[in-house]
């Protein structure tokens, strides 16, 4: 019983994808894709780098590493499908399901954590969807896709794409970790809502500015602070209006200024119910 207490469900997650993920290893589906010689080097260099940069990170929670599982194992994904292995597919897409769990992500940004508190990743807001959608093509397209296309000898693709990679490969990942520095931190002197998607400045609200905290459907009258995310959010009620500012992408969703006086406002927490649980709602 004792042993059945002490495991909980983060180090599930992290099991199910290091099982997953070392089933695709022993399946190397970057092996099977090209026979030439320069061809397969380079697609097994990126196959095992690749590999190895996923392993550390599941097994080193961080923020970081939050961001490059979820660069990482899409393409996992396709390289297993290309390739047409099972086993591989099978690990690619459990582990791919698992890392954008809301227990994996809240495992991987509390990694970063200090101190006193606990941090809940918050819902990825709609209206960035697409964006992050083509920001990873063009990542993978172009630094990828650049130098496997040299390797193939194809200069006239190869050349200008694996330059484009060279340019707006770290402005793309920084972008994309964007996405992975989003949290609700609870501490004991009040809440946080960490989001620069959204808001212009960190909100703080200490416990004794609080009236109320509630789980709602919709944030009704309340200030979204969610950036365009979907589902239930946490209503917080103030006992007096405080000073917010929230992004400019933020201001055109709500129509409003970005300096906004509020007194209830609603953020998006992946997990609901663990946030009600810790806050004893």
């Amino acid at each position: 019983m004792v042993l059945i207490r002490r495991i909980r469900p983060e180090h599930i997650v992290t099991a199910t994808a290091l099982a997953a993920w070392a089933l695709l290893g022993v399946a190397a589906p970057w092996a099977r894709i090209a026979d030439d010689g320069l061809l397969s080097t380079t697609i097994a260099a990126w196959g095992w780098g690749l590999w190895f940069v996923a392993t550390i990170a599941v097994l080193v929670p961080s923020p970081m590493s939050a961001t490059a599982t979820r660069i990482i194992t899409p393409l996992a994904v396709l390289v297993a499908a290309v390739a047409a292995g099972p086993l591989a597919m099978f690990g690619a897409i459990v582990a791919a399901i698992v890392v954008r769990s809301g227990v994996f992500v809240d495992h991987m940004v509390q990694g970063g954590a200090y101190g006193d508190e606990t941090r809940f990743a918050l819902r990825t807001p709609v209206p960035y969807l697409a964006p992050a959608l083509i920001g990873w093509l063009i990542l993978v397209g172009s630094l990828i896709g650049g130098t496997v296309l040299l390797a193939a000898r194809n200069w006239v693709a190869g050349i200008p794409l694996s330059l484009v990679g060279v340019v707006v490969a770290p402005v793309l990942v920084r972008r994309l970790h964007r996405l992975s520095r989003r949290w609700l931190v609870l501490v004991p002197a009040g809440l946080v809502i960490h989001d620069h998607l959204a808001l212009a400045e960190t909100v703080m609200s200490p416990r004794v500015k609080i009236a109320s905290m509630r789980i709602v459907d919709a944030a009704g009258d309340a200030a979204d602070l969610t950036g365009g995310a979907l589902g239930a959010r946490l209503a917080v009620e103030l006992r007096e209006s405080d000073k917010v500012i929230v992004s400019p992408i933020t201001a055109r969703l709500l129509g409003s200024s970005e300096a906004l006086h509020v007194r209830t406002f609603a953020v998006a927490p992946r997990r609901l119910g663990a946030v009600r649980r810790a806050l004893n709602l």
